[in-house]
C-alpha cells in the first residue's frame, strides 16, 4: 500500500481532525511525517513541501493564516451539494470523477447547467480525497482494502479475475463492506486492471517487510524493466482473450453512461421546449404548442424509463 500517495491537499485533509480549522505549520509537518513518512520518501518531498503544494493548488481549501506559521482550512458549512455527493459515492460503492459527480447533480436538478466542476465541494470539503495522478475522487472515510484482497487472492493463488467478481468476493467472501472499504488499483503495483480484468502480480512474497520490499525493488529494478515489456504484452493478450468473459460488467458501464447522457439531453430538450411554448403562446400558435406538449410528455416518459434503467444497473 506504500505505493498509493494522496495529493498534497488530500494529505492535509486527512491529518486535520474533525472540528479543526487551523494548525501551525510545525504541527502539520509533524502529523504529515508521522502519518505519511513512506509516501513522502517515495515522492521525495518533505512535509513542508507538501504543505506548500496544497497551498498552491488552483482550487484549495487551505490558505496561510494570520501569519506564515499558521495554515487554515476553509470548511463549507452545511453544504447540501456535498451531502448529495456523499450519498452518490455511497450508492456507487466506489470512486467517481468530478465529471461524473457534476452529471449526477445536474440530472437530479441539484445544480444548474451553468454550475462548473471547479465549484464542486470535492476540492474543499475534507470528506473527499484523491490520489496523485488519478482523476478519481474517494471518500476520506473509506479504508483501503487492497492488502486484505491481496492476501485473500494470494492464499487462493488467483492470478486474474473480473473486477466485478472481485468486488462481489470482497463483500460476500471477505465480508468487507463497500460502504466502509474501497479497492484502489491505481498506483498499487500488485494490481492492474485491463478491460475489466484484474491481474494480480505476486512478485513480492508474503511476509516481506516494507523495507525489505524496497530493497528488493531497488536490486531487481533493471531486471523487472526488461521483463516488464514481455510480461505486459503477454498478460494483455491473455486479458484480451478473456474479454468476452467479462464484457457484462463493461456493457453495464456503457449502458449506464449512455443512459445518463441521454437523460441529460432529454432534460435539456425539455427546458428548451418550455421556452418555445412561451414564444408560441405569444404568437397564439396553439397547434405548435400542442405539438410541443406532446413531445415534452414523450421526453419525460423516456427520461423516467431511463432513470429506472440507471437504478437497475446500480443495484
Amino acid at each position: 500500500m506504500s505505493e498509493l500517495v494522496y495529493t498534497p491537499s488530500s494529505m492535509l485533509k486527512k491529518v486535520f481532525r474533525t472540528g479543526e480549522r487551523s494548525l501551525s505549520r510545525q504541527e502539520l509537518e509533524s502529523r504529515l511525517q508521522n502519518t505519511y513518512a513512506t509516501s513522502l520518501r517515495r515522492v521525495h518531498q518533505s512535509p513542508s513541501e507538501v504543505i506548500d503544494g496544497a497551498l498552491a493548488e488552483k482550487v484549495s481549501p487551505f490558505h496561510v493564516g494570520s501569519s506564515h506559521a499558521v495554515v487554515e482550512m476553509e470548511v463549507p458549512f452545511r453544504d447540501h451539494i456535498a451531502e448529495e455527493l456523499v450519498r452518490y459515492f455511497l450508492e456507487n460503492k466506489g470512486p467517481l470523477t468530478a465529471e461524473q459527480c457534476l452529471k449526477k447533480l445536474r440530472r437530479h436538478n441539484v445544480v444548474s447547467y451553468s454550475y462548473t466542476e471547479d465549484k464542486l465541494p470535492l476540492y474543499k470539503d475534507p470528506r473527499f480525497v484523491r490520489f496523485a495522478g488519478s482523476e478519481l475522487w474517494y471518500l476520506a472515510r473509506w479504508e483501503i482494502a487492497n492488502d486484505r484482497l491481496y492476501r485473500f487472492l494470494s492464499d487462493k493463488q488467483i492470478k486474474q479475475l473480473p473486477l466485478a467478481q472481485l468486488l462481489l468476493m470482497m463483500e460476500h467472501e471477505l465480508n468487507i463492506s463497500r460502504r466502509d472499504y474501497v479497492f484502489v488499483p491505481e498506483g498499487d503495483p500488485r494490481f492492474r486492471v485491463i478491460e475489466g480484468l484484474v491481474i494480480v502480480d505476486y512478485k513480492e512474497e508474503d511476509g516481506v517487510t516494507e523495507t525489505q520490499a524496497e530493497e528488493i525493488h531497488a536490486t531487481e529494478l533493471i531486471q523487472e524493466r526488461v521483463e516488464e515489456t514481455v510480461n505486459i504484452q503477454r498478460e494483455e493478450e491473455v486479458a484480451a482473450s478473456m474479454a468476452n468473459d467479462v464484457k457484462t460488467a463493461s456493457v453495464f458501464e456503457d449502458v449506464l453512461v449512455n443512459a445518463q447522457d441521454s437523460m441529460e439531453k432529454l432534460e435539456q430538450r425539455i427546458k428548451e421546449m418550455e421556452e418555445e411554448v412561451l414564444e408560441h403562446f405569444k404568437d397564439n400558435n396553439m397547434s405548435a404548442i400542442s405539438t410541443l406538449v406532446a413531445e415534452k410528455e414523450k421526453c419525460e416518459a423516456i427520461a423516467a424509463a431511463l432513470e429506472k434503467v440507471v437504478e437497475a444497473v446500480n443495484k
